[in-house]
């Protein structure tokens, strides 16, 4: 929200009352889960805390002693919002820092750290890229890095950020670690499930330390809903046992509005941006839950078609591509999101911001499973992971793409939003997860380079190293370079985030990466950089490995 001319009024008001008296006019309570800022801009930021009374105050100040407080206001705390108290501080400068915090008839909330967004000339904006956080699997060394480090201007979350399992299923008992207990037991359905579920992972300290010291800007994945969601509905959604689907995105949107401090475009929408100078425009999607179509399934298009006989597999093979995987009608933003991203891309370039950083939910490369990636299987395995990726080589022998929930499920927007990047951009550059794996692509279309992309692995959720475990050293990683020549760089074996540095003339990106994430030492990481240079017309270059 704005802060409208009374609550400017009451600030002026309260600034000229004495500091040590006018909190104690406030409401006692406690502040339960730390502090955090979100969503940027030359003259604002978001800042959240969760506060047990009725009304808390809030102050920023340009040092961390609270000498020079700039803005000061009050702000409600309800039910209705599950306590979380959430306010668009603007009248702000560009390109500082500052420090946050509220006030209460019991004390203060811990000091915030945050900042602004430069106006005009930026030399460089460095961000942090998380996904698929699932608390039961592990610690988050991830984020108290990335906390620890003074060099992140902002923290971008490609989603995943909780999960929405029920305790026992992903992961088992047997494989979740002690004493990373996430509440409800149940699966979150109603809303009250989903303030709990976010209650539970905000008392992790990592991740209490992340927001604190650093600026966030978030995107939903399917996790914050449920698995596989799309438009309509979920593969993992029972409307006969949990009710309504659209009762459900609804509670959820409410819970990760409620708890995430960042701003609501309005409705269930998501999709929003982020400017930072003449340097890059930040542009936060939503391919989940906006506009996408249903994920195809083999099982109910192809297989039927190939049972059917009468043609050579080559044929029937072409003719699911024409008329299904390729079917031009298919989306994953709808027809809305899709102007609005060419309409914002435009802009930007018009501007003449030399960066323009798509952040979104999933895999955008092209992704072919390795031919023989089965040998990787363990004997013990079970019969349902073998048959994923025994599909997986079977697409591969077809010349069909294996991940369907990702944009190799829907080739002709994917299509679309590269040729709307080679249309309307300077050098784009994708963001994503979903995942667990990290993988660095570039992004052809036809003789050029559209966008490259760096789709980060996940803070704690198991990826490749989990299921193909019989494999040595870098096998896994090799195996799928060879299949997909467009794939710069792969981590299919831990857990972390990137850092990626842009600067006029390209990004420098770091993997930063942890063996572990089952004990809470995290050791020291491993770091991989690649690189790639910015083009004054032509779009990016392509991805070295340093």
């Amino acid at each position: 929200m704005r802060i409208p001319r009374r609550s400017l009024l009451l600030a002026a008001s309260l600034a000229a009352a004495p500091r040590a008296a006018w909190p104690q006019s406030l409401s006692a309570g406690a502040f339960t889960h730390g502090v955090a800022s979100g969503d940027p801009l030359p003259d604002g930021v978001v800042i959240w805390t969760r506060f047990t009374g009725a009304e808390a105050a809030w102050e920023i100040a340009e040092d961390d002693a609270f000498a020079d407080v700039v803005q000061r206001g009050r702000a409600s705390a309800a039910l209705t919002s599950d306590y979380c108290i959430k306010v668009d501080v603007r009248g702000l400068a560009p390109g500082r820092r500052y420090f946050y915090r509220f006030l209460s008839a019991s004390g203060t909330s811990p000091t915030g750290v945050t900042r602004t967004a430069p106006q005009g000339d930026a030399e460089s904006l460095r961000v942090a890229l998380f996904s698929c956080a699932n608390m039961p699997y592990g610690y988050f060394h991830a984020y108290a890095h990335a906390a620890a480090r003074d060099d992140i201007d902002l923290v971008l979350h490609a989603g995943d950020y909780i999960y929405e399992v029920p305790r026992g299923r992903y992961p088992t008992n047997a494989e979740a670690v002690p004493g990373r207990t996430v509440d409800p037991v149940r699966e979150t359905v109603a809303l009250n499930d989903y303030y709990q579920r976010y209650a539970s992972y905000h008392t992790d300290p990592a991740l209490l330390e992340l927001r604190r010291t650093k600026p966030i800007a978030s995107v939903w994945d399917d996790h914050e809903l449920v698995n596989n969601a799309w438009r309509d509905g979920a593969l993992d959604h029972n409307a006969r046992y949990e009710g309504a689907y659209s009762d459900r995105v609804v509670a959820a949107a409410k819970a990760y509005f409620d708890w995430m401090p960042i701003r609501a475009p309005g409705g269930l929408r998501l999709y929003r941006l982020l400017d930072w100078g003449n340097l890059a425009r930040i542009v936060l999607l939503d391919t989940r839950q906006f506009g996408r179509d249903e994920q195809i399934d083999y099982r109910r298009t192809l297989t039927p078609m190939l049972a059917q006989g009468g043609a050579d597999a080559a044929s029937v093979v072409a003719a699911f591509r024409r008329t299904v995987l390729d079917d031009p009608g298919r989306t994953m933003l709808g027809a809305a999101q899709e102007r609005w991203l060419a309409e914002t891309l435009a802009a930007s370039k018009a501007r003449g911001q030399r960066w323009q950083i798509v952040t979104q939910q999933v895999v955008m490369g092209e992704q072919i499973a390795a031919r023989d990636i089965t040998r990787f299987l363990p004997p013990d395995v079970s019969s349902n992971t073998r048959r994923w990726f025994a599909a997986g080589e079977q697409a591969t022998a077809l010349g069909l793409p294996w991940n369907l929930d990702s944009w190799d499920g829907y080739p002709a927007a994917r299509q679309r939003f590269l040729e709307t990047c080679a249309a309307h951009a300077n050098n784009a550059i994708v963001l994503g997860g979903d995942s667990h794996n990290c993988w660095v692509n570039n992004l052809a279309l036809g003789d050029r380079l559209a966008a490259i992309e760096f789709a980060g692995g996940s803070v704690s959720s198991p990826g490749f190293e989990r299921p193909l475990s019989n494999a040595g050293p870098d096998e896994r990683e090799a195996a799928m370079r060879g299949a997909n020549p467009h794939l710069a760089w792969c981590d299919l074996t831990r857990r972390g985030y990137a850092a990626l540095t842009f600067t006029h003339a390209g990004c420098d990106a770091e993997w930063v990466a942890f063996d572990y994430v089952s004990v809470p030492q995290a050791g020291a990481p491993t770091r991989t950089q690649l690189q790639a240079a910015a083009s004054d017309a032509g779009g990016p270059g392509t991805w070295t490995l340093l």
